[in-house]
Protein backbone atom coordinates (compact mmCIF):
# COMPACT_ATOMS: atom_id res chain seq x y z
CA UNK A 1 0.00 0.00 0.00
CA UNK A 2 1.93 2.64 1.73
CA UNK A 3 5.72 2.72 -0.02
CA UNK A 4 8.25 4.77 0.22
CA UNK A 5 11.85 3.20 -1.07
CA UNK A 6 13.93 5.82 1.61
CA UNK A 7 12.69 4.69 4.35
CA UNK A 8 14.10 2.00 6.32
CA UNK A 9 11.58 -0.93 7.12
CA UNK A 10 10.44 -1.78 10.52
CA UNK A 11 11.84 -5.15 11.91
CA UNK A 12 10.11 -7.75 13.26
CA UNK A 13 11.34 -7.13 16.89
CA UNK A 14 10.41 -3.18 15.99
CA UNK A 15 6.91 -4.35 15.18
CA UNK A 16 6.64 -6.92 17.84
CA UNK A 17 6.86 -4.56 20.26
CA UNK A 18 5.04 -2.13 18.62
CA UNK A 19 2.22 -4.15 18.69
CA UNK A 20 2.40 -4.86 22.12
CA UNK A 21 2.39 -1.91 23.61
CA UNK A 22 -0.38 -0.86 21.04
CA UNK A 23 -2.54 -4.37 22.47
CA UNK A 24 -1.36 -3.80 26.21
CA UNK A 25 -2.89 -0.26 26.17
CA UNK A 26 -6.12 -1.17 24.41
CA UNK A 27 -6.57 -3.58 26.99
CA UNK A 28 -6.18 -1.28 29.82
CA UNK A 29 -8.48 1.49 27.91
CA UNK A 30 -11.01 -1.30 27.72
CA UNK A 31 -10.46 -2.89 31.13
CA UNK A 32 -11.34 1.15 32.79
CA UNK A 33 -14.51 1.49 30.75
CA UNK A 34 -17.17 1.97 33.38
CA UNK A 35 -19.59 -0.45 31.80
CA UNK A 36 -16.37 -3.34 31.83
CA UNK A 37 -15.20 -1.81 35.39
CA UNK A 38 -18.91 -2.69 36.72
CA UNK A 39 -19.58 -6.10 35.22
CA UNK A 40 -16.06 -7.73 34.45
CA UNK A 41 -13.37 -5.93 36.63
CA UNK A 42 -15.27 -5.88 40.29
CA UNK A 43 -16.81 -9.15 40.02
CA UNK A 44 -13.76 -11.13 39.24
CA UNK A 45 -11.97 -8.57 42.21
CA UNK A 46 -14.43 -9.48 44.58
CA UNK A 47 -14.33 -13.39 43.50
CA UNK A 48 -10.39 -13.06 44.34
CA UNK A 49 -11.11 -11.48 47.40
CA UNK A 50 -13.54 -14.20 48.16
CA UNK A 51 -10.82 -16.85 47.54
CA UNK A 52 -8.17 -14.96 49.19
CA UNK A 53 -10.54 -15.05 52.29
CA UNK A 54 -11.40 -18.82 52.06
CA UNK A 55 -7.49 -20.07 51.77
CA UNK A 56 -5.58 -17.67 54.20
CA UNK A 57 -8.07 -17.05 56.37
CA UNK A 58 -9.73 -13.46 57.10
CA UNK A 59 -7.50 -10.44 57.07
CA UNK A 60 -6.41 -9.30 60.65
CA UNK A 61 -7.76 -6.00 60.24
CA UNK A 62 -10.26 -4.59 57.88
CA UNK A 63 -9.05 -4.52 54.07
CA UNK A 64 -10.70 -2.60 51.61
CA UNK A 65 -10.58 -4.61 48.10
CA UNK A 66 -10.98 -2.06 45.63
CA UNK A 67 -10.52 -2.14 41.63
CA UNK A 68 -6.70 -1.27 41.88
CA UNK A 69 -6.48 -4.51 43.81
CA UNK A 70 -7.83 -6.53 40.69
CA UNK A 71 -4.45 -7.02 38.86
CA UNK A 72 -6.15 -5.71 35.56
CA UNK A 73 -3.15 -3.78 35.01
CA UNK A 74 -0.86 -6.68 35.10
CA UNK A 75 -3.16 -8.86 33.09
CA UNK A 76 -3.42 -5.96 30.11
CA UNK A 77 0.75 -6.25 29.86
CA UNK A 78 0.78 -9.67 29.84
CA UNK A 79 -1.97 -10.80 27.18
CA UNK A 80 -0.67 -7.78 24.99
CA UNK A 81 2.50 -9.55 24.73
CA UNK A 82 0.57 -12.77 23.86
CA UNK A 83 -1.61 -10.74 21.58
CA UNK A 84 1.24 -9.73 19.62
CA UNK A 85 3.59 -12.36 18.92
CA UNK A 86 2.76 -13.72 15.50
CA UNK A 87 1.73 -17.61 16.06
CA UNK A 88 -0.94 -18.75 14.77
CA UNK A 89 -4.23 -17.90 16.85
CA UNK A 90 -4.64 -21.50 18.46
CA UNK A 91 -1.55 -20.93 20.52
CA UNK A 92 -2.15 -17.51 21.44
CA UNK A 93 -5.59 -18.31 22.81
CA UNK A 94 -4.28 -21.67 24.86
CA UNK A 95 -1.25 -18.58 26.10
CA UNK A 96 -4.27 -15.96 27.03
CA UNK A 97 -5.91 -18.86 29.01
CA UNK A 98 -2.96 -19.58 30.94
CA UNK A 99 -1.72 -15.91 31.50
CA UNK A 100 -5.38 -15.46 32.73
CA UNK A 101 -5.13 -18.01 34.71
CA UNK A 102 -1.71 -17.42 36.11
CA UNK A 103 -2.31 -13.48 36.57
CA UNK A 104 -5.63 -13.99 38.80
CA UNK A 105 -3.93 -16.59 40.94
CA UNK A 106 -1.24 -15.03 41.77
CA UNK A 107 -2.96 -11.68 42.35
CA UNK A 108 -5.64 -13.55 44.66
CA UNK A 109 -2.63 -15.32 46.67
CA UNK A 110 -1.47 -11.05 46.93
CA UNK A 111 -4.60 -10.22 48.47
CA UNK A 112 -4.74 -12.83 51.21
CA UNK A 113 -0.91 -12.43 52.48
CA UNK A 114 -1.75 -8.80 52.51
CA UNK A 115 -4.75 -9.19 54.73
CA UNK A 116 -2.80 -11.55 57.01
CA UNK A 117 -0.03 -8.53 56.65
CA UNK A 118 -2.26 -5.89 57.43
CA UNK A 119 -1.75 -5.57 61.36
CA UNK A 120 1.59 -5.25 60.40
CA UNK A 121 2.57 -1.73 59.00
CA UNK A 122 6.35 -2.18 57.85
CA UNK A 123 4.96 -5.51 56.55
CA UNK A 124 1.94 -4.52 54.41
CA UNK A 125 4.10 -1.99 52.88
CA UNK A 126 6.94 -3.62 51.92
CA UNK A 127 4.61 -6.42 50.33
CA UNK A 128 2.52 -4.18 49.06
CA UNK A 129 5.39 -1.36 47.41
CA UNK A 130 8.11 -3.71 46.89
CA UNK A 131 7.85 -7.54 47.09
CA UNK A 132 4.79 -8.44 45.32
CA UNK A 133 4.82 -5.94 42.32
CA UNK A 134 8.55 -7.53 41.69
CA UNK A 135 7.44 -11.40 41.91
CA UNK A 136 4.07 -10.19 39.60
CA UNK A 137 6.55 -8.90 36.67
CA UNK A 138 9.00 -11.76 37.17
CA UNK A 139 6.61 -14.42 37.31
CA UNK A 140 4.05 -12.58 34.17
CA UNK A 141 7.35 -12.28 32.12
CA UNK A 142 9.06 -15.96 32.55
CA UNK A 143 5.85 -17.75 31.34
CA UNK A 144 5.32 -15.08 28.82
CA UNK A 145 8.76 -16.04 27.55
CA UNK A 146 8.26 -19.59 28.02
CA UNK A 147 4.90 -19.40 26.19
CA UNK A 148 7.10 -17.95 23.55
CA UNK A 149 9.58 -20.65 23.33
CA UNK A 150 6.64 -23.74 23.46
CA UNK A 151 4.92 -21.87 20.63
CA UNK A 152 8.00 -21.78 18.38
CA UNK A 153 8.56 -25.07 18.77
CA UNK A 154 4.85 -25.72 17.66
CA UNK A 155 5.77 -23.42 14.77
CA UNK A 156 9.39 -24.04 13.79
CA UNK A 157 8.59 -21.73 10.01
CA UNK A 158 8.43 -19.42 12.63
CA UNK A 159 11.79 -19.60 14.87
CA UNK A 160 13.77 -16.91 12.99
CA UNK A 161 10.50 -14.21 13.20
CA UNK A 162 11.97 -12.55 16.27
CA UNK A 163 14.79 -12.20 18.53
CA UNK A 164 14.49 -15.21 21.04
CA UNK A 165 14.12 -14.27 24.57
CA UNK A 166 18.10 -15.37 24.84
CA UNK A 167 19.49 -16.29 28.18
CA UNK A 168 21.10 -13.31 28.44
CA UNK A 169 18.54 -11.64 28.41
CA UNK A 170 16.65 -13.75 30.89
CA UNK A 171 19.79 -13.22 33.33
CA UNK A 172 19.65 -9.50 33.02
CA UNK A 173 16.35 -9.34 33.36
CA UNK A 174 16.34 -11.00 36.81
CA UNK A 175 19.55 -9.46 38.21
CA UNK A 176 18.12 -6.08 36.93
CA UNK A 177 14.48 -6.69 38.71
CA UNK A 178 16.40 -7.68 41.87
CA UNK A 179 18.18 -4.58 42.11
CA UNK A 180 15.22 -2.77 41.35
CA UNK A 181 13.44 -4.56 44.32
CA UNK A 182 16.77 -3.63 46.55
CA UNK A 183 16.62 0.02 45.12
CA UNK A 184 12.90 0.63 45.76
CA UNK A 185 13.60 2.65 49.23
CA UNK A 186 15.36 5.09 47.21
CA UNK A 187 13.02 5.45 44.37
CA UNK A 188 9.81 5.54 46.09
CA UNK A 189 11.02 8.36 48.55
CA UNK A 190 12.92 10.12 45.44
CA UNK A 191 11.93 13.74 45.44
CA UNK A 192 12.98 13.61 42.02
CA UNK A 193 10.96 10.94 40.59
CA UNK A 194 8.27 12.67 42.73
CA UNK A 195 8.54 15.78 40.22
CA UNK A 196 8.87 13.51 37.59
CA UNK A 197 4.90 12.54 38.31
CA UNK A 198 3.98 16.07 38.98
CA UNK A 199 5.20 16.58 35.02
CA UNK A 200 3.21 13.85 34.15
CA UNK A 201 0.18 14.94 35.77
CA UNK A 202 0.90 18.92 34.82
CA UNK A 203 0.69 17.21 31.38
CA UNK A 204 -2.43 15.32 32.00
CA UNK A 205 -4.41 18.61 32.89
CA UNK A 206 -3.03 20.50 29.86
CA UNK A 207 -4.16 17.36 27.72
CA UNK A 208 -7.38 17.52 29.06
CA UNK A 209 -7.48 21.41 28.83
CA UNK A 210 -6.85 21.64 25.51
CA UNK A 211 -9.15 18.77 24.38
CA UNK A 212 -11.55 21.03 25.98
CA UNK A 213 -12.74 19.36 29.44
CA UNK A 214 -11.72 20.64 32.50
CA UNK A 215 -8.65 19.69 34.70
CA UNK A 216 -6.28 21.17 36.66
CA UNK A 217 -3.17 19.82 38.57
CA UNK A 218 -1.78 21.07 41.83
CA UNK A 219 2.19 19.36 42.59
CA UNK A 220 1.51 15.60 41.61
CA UNK A 221 -2.58 15.77 41.88
CA UNK A 222 -4.57 15.92 38.41
CA UNK A 223 -8.07 17.06 39.29
CA UNK A 224 -11.36 16.41 36.90
CA UNK A 225 -15.18 16.43 37.00
CA UNK A 226 -14.75 12.61 38.17
CA UNK A 227 -12.34 13.46 41.43
CA UNK A 228 -8.76 13.98 42.06
CA UNK A 229 -6.07 11.31 40.65
CA UNK A 230 -2.69 11.37 42.58
CA UNK A 231 0.26 10.59 40.39
CA UNK A 232 2.90 9.10 42.89
CA UNK A 233 6.63 7.59 42.66
CA UNK A 234 5.16 3.96 42.12
CA UNK A 235 3.01 5.40 38.93
CA UNK A 236 6.44 6.42 36.91
CA UNK A 237 8.69 3.64 38.64
CA UNK A 238 7.32 0.65 37.14
CA UNK A 239 9.00 -2.79 37.21
CA UNK A 240 8.60 -2.60 33.64
CA UNK A 241 11.61 -0.69 33.61
CA UNK A 242 14.42 -2.87 34.61
CA UNK A 243 12.87 -5.23 31.82
CA UNK A 244 12.98 -2.82 29.33
CA UNK A 245 16.86 -1.94 30.18
CA UNK A 246 17.57 -6.04 30.08
CA UNK A 247 16.13 -5.85 26.81
CA UNK A 248 17.90 -2.89 25.14
CA UNK A 249 22.05 -4.30 26.99
CA UNK A 250 20.73 -7.81 25.93
CA UNK A 251 19.67 -7.00 21.79
CA UNK A 252 21.62 -4.13 21.38
CA UNK A 253 24.36 -4.46 18.10
CA UNK A 254 26.44 -1.88 19.00
CA UNK A 255 27.40 0.74 21.93
CA UNK A 256 25.38 3.48 20.10
CA UNK A 257 22.23 1.42 20.13
CA UNK A 258 22.61 0.44 23.82
CA UNK A 259 23.39 4.26 24.78
CA UNK A 260 20.43 5.73 22.67
CA UNK A 261 17.98 3.08 24.19
CA UNK A 262 18.87 3.54 27.80
CA UNK A 263 18.47 7.42 27.25
CA UNK A 264 15.12 7.08 25.75
CA UNK A 265 14.11 4.84 29.26
CA UNK A 266 12.89 8.34 30.65
CA UNK A 267 10.68 9.84 27.82
CA UNK A 268 9.07 6.35 26.94
CA UNK A 269 8.01 5.39 30.58
CA UNK A 270 7.13 8.99 31.49
CA UNK A 271 4.88 9.07 28.03
CA UNK A 272 3.75 5.35 29.20
CA UNK A 273 2.76 7.03 32.59
CA UNK A 274 0.55 9.59 31.10
CA UNK A 275 -1.06 7.96 28.42
CA UNK A 276 -1.98 5.64 31.26
CA UNK A 277 -3.49 8.59 33.37
CA UNK A 278 -5.41 9.71 30.56
CA UNK A 279 -7.10 6.60 30.36
CA UNK A 280 -7.98 6.58 33.69
CA UNK A 281 -9.09 10.37 33.88
CA UNK A 282 -10.90 10.89 30.82
CA UNK A 283 -14.34 10.94 31.53
CA UNK A 284 -16.58 7.93 31.17
CA UNK A 285 -19.41 8.89 29.06
CA UNK A 286 -20.04 6.05 26.95
CA UNK A 287 -21.87 3.93 28.76
CA UNK A 288 -24.55 0.77 27.78
CA UNK A 289 -26.47 2.68 25.75
CA UNK A 290 -23.81 4.68 23.36
CA UNK A 291 -22.59 1.04 22.58
CA UNK A 292 -26.00 -0.04 21.81
CA UNK A 293 -27.12 2.77 19.42
CA UNK A 294 -23.13 2.64 17.68
CA UNK A 295 -23.21 -1.48 17.81
CA UNK A 296 -24.17 -1.79 13.77
CA UNK A 297 -21.14 1.42 13.01
CA UNK A 298 -18.65 -0.75 15.28
CA UNK A 299 -19.36 -3.65 13.60
CA UNK A 300 -19.05 -2.58 10.20
CA UNK A 301 -15.77 -0.65 10.69
CA UNK A 302 -14.19 -3.87 12.28
CA UNK A 303 -15.27 -5.61 9.20
CA UNK A 304 -14.07 -3.22 6.73
CA UNK A 305 -10.38 -3.36 8.29
CA UNK A 306 -10.93 -7.10 8.48
CA UNK A 307 -11.52 -6.99 4.79
CA UNK A 308 -8.38 -5.02 4.33
CA UNK A 309 -6.11 -7.17 6.34
CA UNK A 310 -7.20 -10.31 4.12
CA UNK A 311 -7.26 -8.40 1.20
CA UNK A 312 -3.41 -7.07 1.71
CA UNK A 313 -2.56 -10.29 3.51
CA UNK A 314 -3.95 -13.42 2.44
CA UNK A 315 -1.89 -15.79 4.89
CA UNK A 316 -1.87 -13.29 7.71
CA UNK A 317 -5.31 -12.24 7.95
CA UNK A 318 -6.22 -12.39 11.50
CA UNK A 319 -2.78 -11.12 13.32
CA UNK A 320 -3.14 -7.80 10.94
CA UNK A 321 -6.64 -7.35 11.61
CA UNK A 322 -6.45 -7.24 14.79
CA UNK A 323 -3.08 -5.10 15.06
CA UNK A 324 -4.96 -2.75 13.26
CA UNK A 325 -7.60 -2.66 15.26
CA UNK A 326 -5.55 -2.11 18.41
CA UNK A 327 -3.44 0.47 16.96
CA UNK A 328 -6.44 1.94 15.75
CA UNK A 329 -8.54 2.49 18.64
CA UNK A 330 -5.63 3.80 20.94
CA UNK A 331 -4.75 6.02 18.09
CA UNK A 332 -8.43 7.34 18.29
CA UNK A 333 -8.73 7.25 22.80
CA UNK A 334 -5.26 9.46 22.14
CA UNK A 335 -5.66 11.77 18.74
CA UNK A 336 -9.35 12.56 18.98
CA UNK A 337 -9.83 15.26 22.20
CA UNK A 338 -6.80 17.44 19.89
CA UNK A 339 -9.12 17.82 17.02
CA UNK A 340 -12.33 17.84 19.35
CA UNK A 341 -10.34 21.02 20.84
CA UNK A 342 -9.75 22.42 17.41
CA UNK A 343 -13.26 21.94 16.30
CA UNK A 344 -14.46 23.49 19.33
CA UNK A 345 -12.18 26.73 18.60
CA UNK A 346 -13.60 26.79 15.06
CA UNK A 347 -17.50 26.97 16.93
CA UNK A 348 -18.24 23.48 16.09
CA UNK A 349 -18.99 22.38 19.22
CA UNK A 350 -22.82 22.91 20.12
CA UNK A 351 -24.57 20.38 17.81
CA UNK A 352 -27.67 18.61 18.55
CA UNK A 353 -26.63 15.28 18.95
CA UNK A 354 -29.19 13.48 20.94
CA UNK A 355 -27.61 9.53 20.35
CA UNK A 356 -23.65 10.66 20.50
CA UNK A 357 -23.08 10.18 16.81
CA UNK A 358 -21.41 13.37 16.51
CA UNK A 359 -19.61 13.59 19.36
CA UNK A 360 -18.08 9.78 17.98
CA UNK A 361 -16.99 10.91 14.82
CA UNK A 362 -13.47 12.11 15.53
CA UNK A 363 -12.56 8.89 17.88
CA UNK A 364 -13.96 6.59 15.04
CA UNK A 365 -12.80 8.12 11.64
CA UNK A 366 -9.63 8.42 13.43
CA UNK A 367 -9.23 4.90 15.02
CA UNK A 368 -10.75 3.71 11.91
CA UNK A 369 -8.28 5.34 9.56
CA UNK A 370 -5.13 4.07 11.28
CA UNK A 371 -6.71 0.64 11.76
CA UNK A 372 -7.14 0.60 8.08
CA UNK A 373 -3.78 1.78 7.51
CA UNK A 374 -2.38 -0.38 9.83
CA UNK A 375 -4.05 -3.56 8.91
CA UNK A 376 -3.58 -3.00 5.15
CA UNK A 377 0.44 -1.84 5.28
CA UNK A 378 3.07 -2.81 3.61
CA UNK A 379 6.51 -2.78 4.55
CA UNK A 380 7.23 0.58 3.32
CA UNK A 381 7.30 4.49 4.25
CA UNK A 382 4.32 6.38 5.97
CA UNK A 383 4.44 9.64 4.19
CA UNK A 384 1.06 8.85 2.08
CA UNK A 385 -0.68 7.56 5.66
CA UNK A 386 0.51 11.14 6.95
CA UNK A 387 -1.07 12.64 3.67
CA UNK A 388 -4.41 10.98 3.76
CA UNK A 389 -4.66 11.65 7.80
CA UNK A 390 -3.91 15.23 7.32
CA UNK A 391 -6.77 14.80 4.35
CA UNK A 392 -9.65 13.07 7.45
CA UNK A 393 -8.53 15.80 9.72
CA UNK A 394 -9.55 17.82 6.95
CA UNK A 395 -12.84 16.10 6.12
CA UNK A 396 -13.63 15.60 9.92
CA UNK A 397 -13.47 18.73 10.80
CA UNK A 398 -15.37 20.74 7.81
CA UNK A 399 -17.79 17.55 8.56
CA UNK A 400 -18.89 18.92 12.04
CA UNK A 401 -18.91 22.28 11.23
CA UNK A 402 -21.04 21.68 8.24
CA UNK A 403 -23.50 20.33 10.97
CA UNK A 404 -22.79 23.25 12.95
CA UNK A 405 -24.01 25.30 10.55
CA UNK A 406 -27.27 23.20 9.28
CA UNK A 407 -28.25 22.52 13.17
CA UNK A 408 -27.84 26.90 14.02
CA UNK A 409 -28.77 29.16 11.14
CA UNK A 410 -30.82 26.66 9.01
CA UNK A 411 -32.75 24.27 11.32
CA UNK A 412 -32.00 21.08 9.61
CA UNK A 413 -30.34 18.16 11.32
CA UNK A 414 -29.16 15.11 9.82
CA UNK A 415 -30.21 11.61 10.73
CA UNK A 416 -28.47 9.30 12.92
CA UNK A 417 -28.59 7.25 10.06
CA UNK A 418 -26.97 9.27 7.76
CA UNK A 419 -23.97 10.44 10.30
CA UNK A 420 -22.93 7.08 11.15
CA UNK A 421 -22.51 6.36 7.50
CA UNK A 422 -20.42 9.49 7.13
CA UNK A 423 -18.34 8.08 9.76
CA UNK A 424 -17.45 5.02 7.66
CA UNK A 425 -17.73 6.44 4.14
CA UNK A 426 -14.78 9.20 4.72
CA UNK A 427 -12.35 7.18 5.71
CA UNK A 428 -12.69 4.19 3.64
CA UNK A 429 -12.71 6.89 0.77
CA UNK A 430 -9.15 8.31 1.78
CA UNK A 431 -7.62 4.94 2.58
CA UNK A 432 -8.46 3.91 -0.63
CA UNK A 433 -7.22 6.53 -2.64
CA UNK A 434 -4.44 6.78 -0.26
CA UNK A 435 -4.02 2.71 -1.64
CA UNK A 436 -4.70 3.74 -5.24
CA UNK A 437 -2.42 6.80 -5.89
CA UNK A 438 0.49 4.25 -4.22
CA UNK A 439 3.40 3.70 -7.22
CA UNK A 440 3.61 -0.04 -7.48
CA UNK A 441 6.84 -1.69 -6.66
CA UNK A 442 8.58 -4.80 -8.15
Amino acid sequence: MLTDTSARPPTPASRFVLRGVAASLGLFGLLRLAWTEAHVVLPITHMQASLAARWFGQPALPVEVTLACSGADALALCLGAILAYPVPWRTRLAGIGGGVFLTLALNTIRIGTLGRAASSPAWLSALHLYIWPAVLTLAIAAYVFSWMRLADRATRDRVAALPQPSRRFVVLAAVFLLIFLAASPLYLQSTAVLALAGVVARAAAATLSFAGMSASASANLLWTPRGGYLVTQECIATPLIPVYLAAVCAYSTTWRHMVAGTVGALPIFVGLGLVRLLLVALPSTAGPLFFVHAFYQLLAGAMVVCAAALWRHRRTPIRHAAGGLAVGVVSGLVLAPWLVRVIGVAGGAAVHDPQGAIAFLPVFQIGLYVALCVAAADEGGWRRFVTGFGLLVVAVTSGVLALHIADIYVGLAPHVRDIRAWAIVAPVIIFAAVVNLAPSRE
